[in-house]
């Protein structure tokens, strides 16, 4: 269980490539953070550099308060799983998984046990019983004998690596907890892709580690293994409990592991935080669409101010803005702006009746998702727009009626409503300076 700190760091490659721009991050002892954003983002690059796989151009890597840059992997105390498995073909999955153990050969302390703390206790008496030497040498030599007895019996029993013993037990408790006991006879070749993957989690598992690396561990399996596979990492988090860093470009997979989670776009951060504060307060609109699905619906429209009140008023209806984002907006002193207002398709409902706050539109395509329709929909002037519409609730009526071409309405709350700035893309609403997510 560790720290990470990373400070200031970069990835410059040849041709002065940056890949990675000034990257702070402090990751708390046994945290779960989620590096998160679109392929070649950085995510992976930076994971590597804390593995010390990829070198760090510019800045500071630190695990459990030292610096290691300059460490080979196998002194930075992490173990990591990587995204095709890396399995030893010719050997069975017992082998594959204690490999790690066997090539570790790092002094490790045991205490003694009461036999062999009885034989250095007979040591020690037999030397003191012996006449002391007349020789100052041979009697500073005999002193020093005893001394060294004295501090192993108080310090333990050292041993370069693991015995056969140990590598056993930890290979068969790795295997019990991720259930694959079963199969430590077999060879990769005679597993499937989830046994394969559960492998890789249980070889590093195994060793002594501070922090616990992950690149994508999922992203080879189907979506059914995925998600039986999302589980069961969440409840090895939990019987581990060391500190995670974990990559991957699928949001369902951050938003349902992390603690917190770094979502990354061009090499930079473009927002830190708890899966529910990137997904109820997104510090701009790229962090707003990438975290959802389908992404957030966007219009250009203007935020009205009179006096105490504000709405938004767009295709033809008036929607008045309440509760807490009501208070931000007269904390924050807003005036009459433009803004690209945001609502999730999740939060969008349909409206039984005509009001002004309801917008007529037709649906073009209704997609069947089992518990839910996505209506992707139009407005009068071609606007498009994607509704999530829960099946549950709906008569066999409504159902019938959610067919293409056929024109309905819809509304959504205030508190469902995001507001960014045209040109920026910042959330005019995000606290502290969020990064601008507009190029």
């Amino acid at each position: 269980m560790a720290r990470v700190q990373l400070e200031n760091v970069k990835k410059i490659y040849q041709g002065n490539v940056t890949a990675v721009h000034d990257f702070n991050l402090d990751i708390a002892d046994k945290e779960f953070v989620v590096f998160v954003g679109p392929s070649g983002c950085g995510k992976s690059t930076t994971l590597r550099m804390v593995a010390g796989l990829e070198d760090i151009s510019e800045g500071v890597c630190k695990i459990d308060g030292e610096v290691v840059n300059d460490l080979q992997s196998k002194d930075r105390h992490i173990s990591m799983v990587f995204q095709n498995y890396a399995l030893y073909p010719h050997l069975t999955v017992f082998e594959n998984m204690a490999f790690p153990l066997r090539l570790d050969k790092k002094e490790h302390i045991y205490p003694w046990s009461e036999e062999e703390l009885a034989k250095i206790d007979q040591k020690i008496v037999a030397l003191k019983a012996k006449p002391a030497p007349t020789n100052p040498k041979a009697a500073e030599k005999l002193e020093e004998k005893i001394e060294k007895l004295e501090e192993s019996k108080k310090r333990g029993k050292v041993v370069k690596g693991y015995s056969q013993d140990e590598i056993f037990q930890k290979v068969t408790d790795a295997a019990k907890v991720l259930g694959i006991t079963q199969y430590l006879t077999r060879k990769p070749k005679a597993l499937s892709g989830g046994q394969r993957q559960r492998v890789a989690i249980g070889r590093a598992m195994v060793k002594d580690c501070k922090v616990f690396l992950m690149d994508e561990p999922l992203s080879n399996l189907d979506a059914k293994l995925r998600n039986q596979m999302r589980a069961e990492i969440i409840l090895l988090r939990k019987r581990i409990n060391t500190t995670f860093i974990y990559v991957t470009h699928d949001q369902t997979e951050a938003m349902t592991l992390g603690d917190r989670i770094v979502c990354m776009r061009d090499g930079y951060i473009m927002q830190v935080g708890t899966p529910t504060q990137l997904f109820d307060m997104p510090d701009n609109l790229f962090v707003a669409q990438f975290i959802g699905a389908p992404m957030m619906n966007t219009f250009k429209t203007t935020l009205n101010k009179k006096g105490d009140k504000y709405s938004v008023t767009f295709f033809g209806a008036e929607f008045p803005i309440t509760g807490e984002k009501l208070e931000m907006l007269k904390e924050k002193k807003i005036e009459t702006r433009d803004i690209l207002l945001g609502v999730r398709p999740e939060h969008i409902v349909l409206a039984n009746d005509k009001s002004k706050a309801s917008i007529p539109v037709t649906i073009q395509v209704n997609e069947m998702m089992g518990s839910e329709y996505h209506l992707h929909v139009v407005t009068e002037d071609g606007t498009k727009i994607v509704v999530r519409i829960p099946t549950i609730h709906l008569s066999d009526e409504e159902r019938e009626s959610l067919v293409g071409g056929k024109v309905i309405n819809i509304t959504f709350e205030a508190k469902a409503m995001h507001f960014f700035d045209p040109k920026t893309e910042v959330n005019i609403l995000a606290s502290g300076n969020p990064v601008p997510s507009a190029k």
